[in-house]
């Protein structure tokens, strides 16, 4: 469990105040107050792995990021902490969909002194969801202190409950950010932000980076090798008045191949063909599910009763 006071951070970008029938008064911005693009990029670290494929190592790169569960018996500004990215990152698959043998997880993050931080990790704590279309993993994570990481709060996410009654759909603008393999950064972790549209939220199954049927959304944002397993956040407004939410988790994108054919393929790596500009992403209902499988929650709720038990 964690406690800070960037939760806050994360839903504060502020709603228009009407002073009457035509007109509209932007506040003032607060300078102490980072730019939200910034705040995402600190949401973000560096998953490096090494893979067994034969008698060879290989290496993957791939996004991660921090997602936050609060829960009213705790200290207010406190949460549970969890690492999560794509399925195929986890398991660091081949082109042909198959697990390799992960040898060694590290976690790059950036810390308060700008430098960053190599963590260890064990590549068996994932947890997948039970559903092999979901291109999605996770585990619980304890951060250190000096760490400038600004977790996105599960009670943000843009389930689909949300988008209906904030009216978030097709043409909504969208915003994430990444791990940049051109640049990593020598001294500290420098992931980048792109940003784009909302462009289909389909209401059939389609073709998953999994290989498998399943639910996805589609962005008109240029994602390249490295970005999966990164957050997008959404907003109603084009110029995110009212606020961001989590859409979800980067897990591949579209590319046009030699007949001009649109084929899948995942992020982990570049590849050679024409990127369409259509990414896919897994959506933050599912996130929000896995979060709550027995082998993340059992472990919160057993922490929540140490904790409330030992008030009393």
């Amino acid at each position: 469990m964690r406690r800070s006071s960037v939760l806050a951070l994360f839903m504060l970008l502020s709603s228009l105040a009407a002073e009457s029938q035509s007109l509209v008064v932007m506040p003032k911005k607060d300078p102490s107050v980072p730019p939200f693009g910034v705040m995402l990029k600190r949401s973000v670290v560096n998953i490096e792995l090494r893979c067994k494929e034969g008698n060879t190592l290989v290496r993957g790169d791939g996004t991660g990021f921090v997602a936050a569960v609060t829960d009213p018996r705790i200290t207010k500004g406190s949460y549970f902490a969890y690492l999560v990215t794509n399925r195929h990152v986890a398991e660091c698959w081949d082109e042909q969909y198959h697990a390799r043998d992960v040898q060694s997880l590290v976690i790059r993050a950036n810390a308060k002194d700008g430098s960053s931080r190599n963590l260890v990790a064990d590549p068996r704590a994932w947890q997948l969801p039970a559903d092999v279309s979901v291109d999605l993993a996770a585990m619980s994570i304890t951060l250190p202190d000096d760490l400038q990481i600004a977790a996105i709060p599960v009670d943000d996410f843009a389930t689909k409950d949300v988008m209906y009654n904030e009216q978030i759909a097709e043409g909504s603008p969208i915003l994430l950010s990444g791990y940049f393999y051109q640049f990593p950064g020598v001294h500290s972790f420098q992931p980048i932000v792109r940003q784009g549209i909302l462009s289909m939220i389909p209401d059939e199954p389609m073709m998953t980076t999994t290989g498998k049927l399943g639910t996805m959304y589609l962005g008109d944002v240029h994602i390249f090798g490295g970005n999966s397993g990164s957050p997008v956040m959404v907003t109603a407004n084009s110029v995110g008045i009212g606020g961001y939410h989590f859409l979800g988790v980067v897990s591949g994108y579209y590319y046009e191949n030699a007949d001009f054919d649109l084929e899948i393929a995942t992020t982990v790596k570049g590849t050679a063909h024409a990127n369409s500009g259509i990414a896919m992403i897994v959506p933050a209902d599912f996130l929000k599910a896995l979060l709550d499988v027995p082998e993340l929650k059992a472990p919160r709720e057993a922490a929540i009763l140490q904790m409330t038990g030992a008030k009393k």
